[in-house]
């Protein structure tokens, strides 16, 4: 498991460990940059499958230094999937709804063209192809949104500002699938547990704006008068462009794993009681 000090990394190896040997593996332990750390680590544990969370997520940030983005989420997901191959695991890539444009107006499905916006999101999709080609018959690829998790992520940056009684400025002009890391961290398990392979979308199911999502926190902590203002994503001025729609179909997921994704606000109302 790669990216184990991170928010999905760090819950996929709690909720693996309850039932398999796991080895979790940060920056210092192998740097998937270094692929003879990374080569000599997964001989050492003999793994029979990676799930590699690795990643570089700051989306302005990429857009400031594409070459680092690049570095992390392309030639960082080449080494890792070449030395799951070299041992014969399983090669699970983390990626995401910012590979699409986001000029749909119904859910992105997986055979849907990518055309990512910005620098973070092309690097992610030349990641999903490194990936694809290293390992082409062992390898699955998981796209995701809109994550949120303990000290990660959005909810928690709202529920914190309403509870302070904060202005809250929420985009309105923006849709994706709000999704709990800890949900996605379980998918991840039971693909590889199911034996599937290939291309994948996980989120929970649904849509929504930031602002119907700040609303629906407020309401789950009982907040009647939270101080909540709509905008609009281009008053930001922020250096990436986001996708406008970027949800995501989890049909594929449902028919392969035989069960329905749990909805956006039912994960909510689960991750705040």
């Amino acid at each position: 498991m790669t990216g184990a000090s991170g928010l999905v990394g760090g819950l996929a190896v709690g909720l693996a460990a309850e039932t398999h040997d796991v080895l979790g593996c940060d920056r210092a332990r192998a740097d998937i940059l270094d692929r003879d750390a990374v080569l000599r680590t997964f001989r050492e544990f003999s793994p029979a499958a990676v799930l590699h969370c690795a990643a570089y997520t700051d989306v302005d940030g990429a857009e400031r230094a594409p070459d680092k983005a690049r570095e992390v989420n392309a030639t960082g997901a080449r080494v890792v999937a070449e030395s799951a191959r070299a041992v014969e695991a399983l090669l699970v890539y983390v990626s995401t709804d910012y590979v699409f444009d986001g000029n749909a107006t119904a859910p992105y499905r997986e055979e849907d063209a990518p055309c990512p916006l910005s620098s973070y999101g092309r690097s992610k999709l030349e990641g999903e192809r490194a990936v694809a080609e290293a390992c082409p018959e062992s390898h699955v690829i998981v796209r995701t949104g809109w994550l949120y998790g303990p000290g990660k992520g959005f909810v928690d940056f709202a529920r914190g500002r309403l509870l302070r009684h904060e202005e809250l400025p929420l985009i309105e002009d923006q849709k994706g699938s709000p999704t709990s890391a800890r949900e996605l961290a379980a998918a991840l398990l039971t693909l590889v547990e199911s034996g599937a392979r290939g291309l994948y979308h996980f989120v929970n199911r649904g849509e929504a704006t930031w602002l119907d999502l700040g609303k629906a926190v407020a309401a789950e902590l009982g907040i009647a008068d939270a101080r909540i203002r709509a905008i609009e994503a281009a008053s930001l001025d922020r250096p990436a462009p986001r996708p406008r729609y970027s949800v995501l179909s989890v049909e594929r997921f449902e028919s392969a794993l035989g069960r329905r994704v749990t909805g956006w606000r039912e994960a909510l109302h689960q991750y705040l009681t």
